[in-house]
């Protein structure tokens, strides 16, 4: 299968057929390609991967790890993205009338437990866990979300194309942690260099993740992190940090 990534192709073979639906549900909110050849590839063979990326080439030299699987390949992805006013973000985004919130936070911390609450209340889930985001003309809009989810330990897809919306970013809400029934604490973050460390790790994962199938280095995903964090503290964007009860949470965000 053959997908187009921002002004990329990628051929992408997988011959761990147990594998075919966590890979090719991830790629699949990418635009396939008929022609039949590019040098670029993500090839997971049985015994290893070989990567190639812009004349790039890579190999693990052992069968692929389950747990290696998503981290290759946003590294892939992030790599064919990434540039000064494009970015691959660990994120989810709602949004309601056009209106997006981005939501990061660290894994297991409670981005999926949020935006369903925000889902409760009228909004629309646009990107399950990772975000390609876009500078444009003094704004960030969300290019392309991530259209699956695993739940209960199955893949759940978003349903009526709504990863493709283009959404304009207003806030970016980031969890410190939730709980319920807990104290609830808002705070709006105005500090630039704060919003740009706070928010670097959600780019950087994907390059600074483990991989277990062989120690070799991943591609450099973050080269352009810090002009791209630059250029959302120079927007209109409400930064904020949130820690306690989601429902507390929800109502004292909306009055922001």
């Amino acid at each position: 299968m053959i997908y187009k990534i921002k002004n990329e192709l990628l051929e992408v073979i997988n011959e761990c057929k147990e594998y075919d639906e966590y890979i090719f549900k991830r790629f699949g909110q990418f635009e396939t390609i008929t022609e039949n050849f590019t040098n670029n590839f993500l090839k997971i063979k049985t015994d290893s991967v070989e990567i190639n990326l812009m004349g790039t080439y890579k190999i693990l030299k052992n069968r692929i790890i389950k747990t290696d699987i998503y981290p290759i390949i946003n590294n892939v992805i992030a790599y064919l993205i990434n540039d000064e006013n494009n970015i691959l973000m660990h994120s989810t985004v709602v949004s309601k009338q056009g209106k997006g919130v981005l939501i990061v936070g660290e894994f297991g911390q409670g981005k999926s437990t949020l935006a369903k609450e925000f889902e409760n209340n009228g909004y629309e889930i646009n990107s399950t866990d990772q975000t390609w985001l876009e500078f444009k003309n003094g704004k960030i809009y969300q290019k392309l979300g991530s259209s699956f989810d695993i739940e209960n330990g199955k893949i759940k897809i978003l349903e009526q194309d709504k990863n493709l919306k283009n959404i304009k970013i207003e806030k970016i809400v980031r969890i410190i942690g939730l709980c319920d029934n807990g104290n609830t604490k808002i705070d709006i973050n105005n500090n630039k260099y704060y919003i740009i460390k706070n928010l670097a790790s959600f780019c950087y994962w994907n390059c600074m993740m483990p991989i277990f199938t062989d120690d070799v280095e991943l591609y450099n995903t973050n080269v352009f992190t810090k002009k791209f964090l630059k250029k959302i503290t120079e927007t209109k964007i409400i930064n904020i940090d949130v820690r306690g009860d989601k429902v507390e949470i929800l109502k004292e965000l909306g009055e922001i």
